[in-house]
């Protein structure tokens, strides 16, 4: 098998074992009773999973900005994307099950979680539109591409930032 071969199954690979351990993080939580302890469980999972991803769409964007001159800049940076995009929404996932776990407590809000669901439309988007401007070849698609991947690592940074500012006003 040639080595794109093997390349584009181990990413495919590794998004499907990043999408299912957000199901098996959540699912380590059903058992407790107290929602408290569930939301105090799971932060750190759901810190973990989207900050990894913020540093593998970080790594992606370095690799398309710097890395161009290399024949395997696009397989790496392709795959760099897809894998920050699912660790990403692996996290979000988490969020969700937090935030459905403590409704009762009070309803979700705040700018954390506004810019949280802005995020994940945005990680979601913007590989979208890098597989069509490859496809269509349209200068004006590949702008829109790049600027979403910057406007979505920027948003994600300020939202890093919003989430720990909320993380110490419960302390």
């Amino acid at each position: 098998m040639d080595r794109k071969g093997i390349f584009f199954r181990l990413s495919w690979l590794a998004i499907a074992l990043l999408a299912a351990s957000s199901s098996i993080i959540a699912a380590s939580a059903i058992e407790i009773e107290p929602i408290e302890d569930k939301i105090l469980i799971l932060f750190p999972y759901h810190a973990l999973l989207v900050l990894s991803g913020l540093l593998f769409l970080i790594a992606g964007m370095v690799c398309a900005r710097y890395l161009k001159g290399k024949r395997w800049w696009l397989k790496a940076h392709r795959t760099l994307g897809i894998a920050g995009a699912a660790l990403t929404l692996s996290g979000i996932t988490v969020a969700i099950y937090m935030v459905s776990a403590s409704a009762g407590l009070q309803p979700p809000g705040g700018p954390h979680a506004y810019l949280g669901i802005i995020v994940s439309l945005m990680v979601i988007l913007t590989p979208v539109l890098g597989f069509i401007q490859l496809k269509k070849r349209d200068k004006r698609l590949q702008t829109i591409h790049r600027w979403s991947g910057r406007m979505t690592i920027a948003l994600m940074i300020i939202n890093a930032y919003l989430g720990w500012m909320m993380i110490q006003s419960f302390q």
